[in-house]
């Protein structure tokens, strides 16, 4: 099936909100804070779900805000040093 252009529906209509980013393919390109427009890395990413205590989760958080990275971050830096990867 083709995929239809919906334009603009969300104008004038309140209860349509967010309906044209299901329809619509996003944009290519990523504008950094710069304003310049980069590319996406070439690196694929893929989301892999996670499980963790909530108390270990809380310490990653407040060790991430004293260090001003992401619990994110702090878990792939980990992972990086421990496997060399």
């Amino acid at each position: 099936m083709a995929k239809k252009n919906l334009g603009d529906i969300e104008d004038n209509n309140k209860n349509l909100g967010g309906v044209s980013a299901l329809f619509n393919s996003p944009s290519k390109d990523i504008i950094s804070k710069g304003g310049k427009q980069t590319s996406e890395p070439d690196d694929d990413i893929v989301t892999y779900p996670l499980r963790l205590k909530k108390s270990a989760l809380k310490a990653l958080k407040i060790l991430g805000a004293q260090r001003g990275v992401t619990v994110k971050e702090l878990i792939l830096s980990v992972i990086e040093k421990e496997y060399n990867v």
